[in-house]
Formats: C-alpha cells, sequence, structure tokens
C-alpha cells in the first residue's frame, strides 16, 4: 500500500483539499466585540449600595460619640473615664477612618474593616465584662458593621473596577 500517491483522486489533483471546519452562524453571546445580551444591566454597581453607606454612617457616628464623650470626661475632669473611653473606643476610631475609603479603595478596604469589627466585638465584649465603655452599644455598633459589610452587594461594590 502506497501512502504517497494521490492517483485515486478526483480531477487528477495531485493532493485531496483540506477540509474545511462548519460554519456556524454566530449567536449574541458569541459576539468578538463584546455584546452582553443583558447589556441593559451594569455589570457592576455604580453607585454605592445602601449596606456600605449605612456601615459607612455608622463607623462614623459611633466614632464621634467616642471622641466627644471623652472630651467630655476629660472636661469634667474625670482623666481615667477619658482614658478608658478612648481605649475601648480604638476599633471605632479604625473604623471612622477606614469608612473615608469606601468610595475610592478595593476589597482590602473591606477586609480590614470587617476584621476591625470583629476585633471591636471581642474588644466590647471584654469592656461589657469588666463594666467599661463601649459596653452593649459597641457590640450593636460593630456587629452591626461587620454584617453590612459581609454581604454581596458589598463585596461587588468594592470588587468593581476603579
Amino acid at each position: 500500500m502506497d501512502f504517497g500517491n494521490n492517483t485515486g483522486a478526483p480531477n487528477n489533483q495531485p493532493y485531496e483539499p483540506y477540509p474545511t471546519a462548519p460554519v456556524y452562524p454566530q449567536t449574541p453571546h458569541h459576539d468578538p466585540y463584546g455584546y452582553h445580551p443583558y447589556s441593559h444591566i451594569p455589570p457592576h454597581p455604580t453607585t454605592m449600595p445602601g449596606s456600605v453607606r449605612a456601615a459607612r454612617i455608622i463607623s462614623w457616628l459611633f466614632a464621634a460619640l467616642g471622641i466627644g464623650l471623652s472630651v467630655l470626661a476629660g472636661v469634667i475632669g474625670n482623666p481615667e473615664l477619658a482614658g478608658a473611653l478612648v481605649a475601648g473606643l480604638l476599633p471605632a476610631l479604625f473604623l471612622a477612618l477606614f469608612a473615608f475609603g469606601y468610595t475610592t479603595n478595593g476589597n482590602g478596604m473591606r477586609v480590614a474593616s470587617i476584621i476591625c469589627a470583629a476585633f471591636g466585638i471581642l474588644w466590647s465584649l471584654g469592656g461589657a465584662a469588666q463594666g467599661l465603655p463601649p459596653g452593649l452599644l459597641g457590640i450593636a455598633a460593630n456587629l452591626t458593621i461587620l454584617i453590612l459589610l459581609s454581604k454581596q452587594i458589598s463585596a461587588d461594590w468594592f470588587k468593581r473596577p476603579h
């Protein structure tokens, strides 16, 4: 058997023509120009979701309350209470600083805020057990911030392209 001989080919062509791939019509979702069948729905959030905005406002209010109460305690003349307030609300101050970056920073800011809120819950539990500030208010505020930032819509906001 001779594989190099192609004499049996029609029209006496020296070689058989190369088979072409079948041509299929393109559907809209396979368009090379980026057509998306749900183009009316934006692929990422364009405005800050309510959960992120609420976590931002809660962290600012909680830090402002802590600063105001510690200044008030210092003015009244109780430095021990002022020191306890500053120490107890330290995670709230960090959360308030992180909240300024919620519009421009990425997912790392969300993760850092979640970790800081979890640390604030533990910090507040220790304070509540000893009767020190922030007590139950700190547990509630930090838990609320943690839950709001753990939602999927919050993750989508922080993972959007900048």
